[in-house]
């Protein structure tokens, strides 16, 4: 047991430093691609891709939980040819979704151009179409593998798809842009099927790899196949509630991406300067303002087996301690963030996008200030959701969330139609969606925990040292940027921000002796806080 359940956390590292490296990757795409192609072809890139994230989460979200569930079942129980009749039914049925998806968006790409209020998107949406099968197949095997606890091939397929994304999307997106910037995302999203694509083959590779061995495991076996419409109707049950779960987020995008430009256009602005709002939001603020999260995610990975275990066990202290831990690593991290993207909006976005002009860099920067806010309640909901899925209840998360959503929809609607707010209305309303969230998943993990607050401990410590980071991150960049190299200055203040908040940690002492036990590394900082 012991064995096994050092096998899953490793496999949950490996997945975490892979999902590490997929977002830097992804945000070295995001930044060159930006400052390429400008606002407009950003715009149409952006227009389209949370309604391919819809789709993909038909095929990429549940399904891949529900076989890495049953194919971990049967291993369990040497059960290796139900294992494998487990991976032939999955890739049947993802190979169907696939088909049906990828068909959708091919001749439905009119359609979904017209919704999103730029008619140009149509070649976007078509370059994305092939993506949705390639994926759904990499997904069955996906799932397989980790049920089997081999991490490595999804990792592997994670970082081939990043690459190829970055490499083709953008040489083709720069190639393409002299014909317009529409064509300029449509190569960019081209890269993007490529890359499933390479994904797709890399995983596949690293299965056939071990099929062998698995194929000779799955002859010794005695038991008798359980029929496809048996074992789909398992999977199904496992992966509807997920699906429903992890389609809200690009249901959001997909808010912004429908209502911004038609709103904006009803307040009396021109077309191209909704596109160009709308692609600051969306393309230049959103990629930064999710950077933080990555890291709120890769903590929670390592949270959630912890608090599996102890609640298996019955110990309702150390679920407590956990719990809490999750909630504080949450603000330890994203506070921070929020208030070094607050203070720093300005040079941070001139540093990466240099290409803005003066009104956009204004533009933007103001948007991000709005959306760091969000920041501190987008962490909260990463980490609360690992923590109370740790708990055996990921529904709650799921209702939350939706909750979230509908005030998002709400909030945009009303604020959106005041003409001093305008796309700011867009920014509130995603604040507004996470606080909702993150607040409500932190009561109830308060209530079913039975963990005490803790105001000070929990809240006050991070927001002190997270204020004086941001203080010190102001003066010195308007100390350094005198000088006229303002991407000095910006690196500069970061870096004394960092070093401040570091100290803060120290000094604050803002996780204690028995939650450091938890952290990777914690026997090191444990005795640099409490020192005897």
């Amino acid at each position: 047991m012991e064995k096994r359940q050092k096998s899953f956390v490793q496999g949950a590292a490996l997945l975490g430093v892979a999902g590490l490296l997929v977002k830097i990757i992804g945000a070295v795409f995001r930044i060159p691609f930006a400052n390429a192609v400008g606002p407009e072809g950003a715009c149409y890139y952006d227009a389209a891709y949370p309604y391919y994230s819809f789709l993909l989460v038909i095929s990429s979200s549940g399904l891949p939980t529900a076989i890495s569930k049953q194919v971990s079942e049967r291993v369990a129980l040497d059960d290796y040819r139900g294992a494998k009749e487990v991976l032939s039914v999955s890739t049947t049925l993802l190979g169907v979704i696939g088909i049906i998806t990828s068909l959708a968006m091919f001749f439905g790409a009119n359609v979904f151009a017209a919704i999103t209020s730029y008619p140009e998107t149509v070649y976007s949406f078509r370059a994305l179409a092939p993506a949705l099968f390639f994926v759904s197949i990499m997904c069955a095997y996906r799932g397989y593998l980790q049920g089997m606890q081999q991490m490595a091939g999804t990792a592997l397929s994670q970082i081939a798809e990043q690459l190829g994304k970055l490499i083709i999307g953008l040489t083709l997106a720069i190639k393409l842009l002299p014909k317009g910037p529409e064509y300029a995302a449509m190569g960019a999203l081209i890269g993007v099927s490529v890359s499933e694509l390479m994904g797709l083959i890399v995983v596949y590779l690293f299965y056939r790899k071990r099929k062998p061995e698995l194929d000779r495991r799955a002859k010794r076996c005695a038991a008798e196949p359980k029929g496809f419409s048996k074992v789909a109707k398992a999977l199904l049950a496992i992966a509807v509630p997920i699906t429903i779960g992890a389609s809200i987020s690009p249901l959001t995008a997909m808010v912004d991406s429908a209502l911004i430009g038609r709103m904006l256009t009803k307040l009396g602005y021109a077309e191209d300067v909704a596109k160009t709002a709308y692609s600051l939001l969306r393309t230049y603020v959103t990629t930064l303002i999710n950077m933080p999260g990555v890291l709120t995610m890769a903590l929670a990975m390592s949270l959630v087996p912890a608090i599996s275990a102890k609640k298996a066990t019955k110990d309702k202290n150390g679920v407590r301690i956990t719990a809490r831990l999750g909630l504080k690593l949450a603000l330890i991290i994203g506070v921070p963030c929020a208030v070094g993207l607050f203070v720093l909006a300005e040079p941070i976005l001139r540093m990466l996008y240099p290409k803005l002009t003066a009104n956009e860099l204004m533009l933007a920067a103001d948007l991000m200030r709005t959306a760091s806010i969000g920041v501190i309640f987008l962490s909260m909901v990463q980490a609360m959701t690992g923590v109370v899925q740790g708990l055996g209840k990921p529904q709650i998360p799921v209702f939350n969330l939706f909750i979230g959503f509908v005030l998002k929809v709400i909030t945009m609607l009303i604020l959106m139609s005041i003409k001093s707010v305008n796309i700011q209305g867009a920014a509130i309303s995603t604040v507004v969606c996470y606080a909702y969230a993150g607040i409500a998943d932190t009561i109830y993990m308060l209530r079913r925990t039975n963990a005490p607050l803790m105001l000070y401990d929990t809240f006050i410590k991070p927001i002190t040292g997270s204020v004086a980071m941001g203080i010190v991150a102001h003066l010195a960049y308007k100390a350094l940027a005198k000088s006229g190299h303002a991407t000095i200055a910006t690196i500069a203040a970061v870096a004394a921000g960092v070093a401040v908040y570091a100290i803060a940690v120290i000094l604050l002492k803002m996780l204690s002796k028995e939650e450091l036990n938890y952290i990777p590394g914690g026997g090191k900082l444990k005795r640099i806080m409490y020192r005897a």
